[in-house]
């Protein structure tokens, strides 16, 4: 009997293996075995990737407000324009209604310049985007952008924001080269309307030839 009362026991009186059993079972769950390291290039790749994708979302919301309001605004400044003196060309007040016309058609074409450079800065983004998306091993919106445009075919050969923007903008150019014409310079309205009608036409069409055949905008 006294041979069995001296066991190692701890200041508890409980037997010392359970002690040691405990205490392993608490490192246990108070220290993880592993622990996940996080890739220091990967989060790179995201942090730049969401720089890309916030500038890419910026200047194409600006673009969209910008072809959204223009016509609005255009339409607006021609009405109050010509709605009284369009078939009426003689006086000076009509002259000054031209060259104001003329300046309208000039800004016109300075916003469609800045629209093309809006849709360069969003192709070289695009180009971006796919490149990190591709680090990435993702498929995300540059990769279908880049799809598309390499496939150069289906409906978004015909619905795309090139089409858009060289509708809107040569249209609106078209429009105020009307005016100035007519205005100015005492235009028949036929005439006037055919020579605005094929310059605006050859704007946008040119202009469209020439981004189609390299930008997926």
């Amino acid at each position: 009997m006294s041979e069995m009362q001296t066991l190692p026991t701890t200041s508890n009186g409980e037997p010392a293996t359970e002690t040691k059993k405990e205490t392993l079972s608490t490192a246990s769950i108070g220290e993880p075995a592993t622990e996940t390291k996080k890739d220091p290039r990967t989060e790179i790749l995201l942090a730049a990737y969401g720089e890309v994708c916030n500038s890419y979302h910026a200047i194409d919301e600006f673009r969209t407000k910008l072809l959204g309001i223009l016509p609005i605004a255009s339409l607006a400044g021609i009405l109050l324009l010509g709605k009284d003196n369009l078939f009426q060309a003689d006086s000076l007040s009509m002259r000054l209604i031209g060259f104001a016309s003329f300046f309208a058609a000039a800004f016109t074409l300075a916003l469609f310049l800045f629209e093309i450079r809006g849709i360069l800065r969003c192709h070289h983004l695009i180009e971006r985007g796919a490149d990190l998306e591709k680090d990435l091993a993702v498929r995300g919106q540059f990769f279908v952008c880049s799809r598309q445009h390499a496939e150069g075919g289906g409906i978004e050969r015909v619905f795309n924001a090139k089409v858009a923007a060289s509708a809107v903008y040569s249209l609106v150019f078209a429009a105020w080269l009307f005016l100035a014409l007519r205005f100015t310079f005492g235009l028949h309205l036929i005439g006037c309307g055919l020579t605005a009608t094929i310059i605006g036409g050859a704007l946008g069409f040119g202009v469209h030839a020439l981004l189609n055949r390299k930008i997926p905008a």
